[in-house]
């Protein structure tokens, strides 16, 4: 039985919803790899930087970056660079993020 990557698993789950968010994409994958509700139950155990006090004293969640770089959109601004983007926004089968900011699934393979 061949092994199904994280960004089949991850298609499979958007295809499932018809669209999903960032958010509930995250949700999904920490979830996935950690156990179901790690995601939630981490909430508030991170701090995130306040402009207005100069502390760390924001509540955030985390995972908030986790696998963030698999959305990269790459800006080829620089012919140059050889950048490229992110592992679920390339390929046959891919996320791509509509007008209202939710991903769907694109499937050409």
């Amino acid at each position: 039985m061949a092994k199904v990557t994280m960004k089949e698993k991850v298609l499979q789950f958007v295809e499932s919803k018809g669209s999903a968010s960032f958010t509930e994409i995250q949700r999904f994958i920490v979830d996935t790899k950690f156990g179901e509700g790690t995601y939630d139950g981490d909430k508030g155990k991170d701090f995130r930087y306040n402009h207005k006090t100069g502390k760390h004293d924001i509540p955030a969640n985390p995972w908030r970056g986790y696998w963030s770089a698999a959305f990269y959109k790459a800006h080829n601004t620089f012919p140059w660079t050889k950048q490229t983007s992110g592992y679920f926004l390339v390929g046959a089968n891919r996320l791509v993020k509509g007008a209202d900011g939710k991903y769907t699934v694109v499937r050409n393979g």
